[in-house]
């Protein structure tokens, strides 16, 4: 028997917007809160100094 996998439900990028089954916890000079973007905010992120990444949100989860 595997491990069953669940389906989380999608959450919007606090950036942008965007959807998506994965997106990363991050923090920056500019926000004093952590924040859940998509892959293109967080690329965009890694140039701004203070960076700081958290995490990786996954809609799919195994267990």
């Amino acid at each position: 028997m595997g491990k069953k996998e669940r389906l989380r439900p999608l959450k919007p990028c606090d950036n942008c917007g965007a959807e998506a089954d994965v997106q990363y916890r991050i923090n920056s000079n500019k926000s004093e809160s952590w924040q859940i973007v998509c892959k293109a905010c967080q690329e965009k992120a890694k140039m701004l100094t203070g960076y700081i990444y958290g995490g990786t949100w996954k809609r799919k989860k195994r267990n």
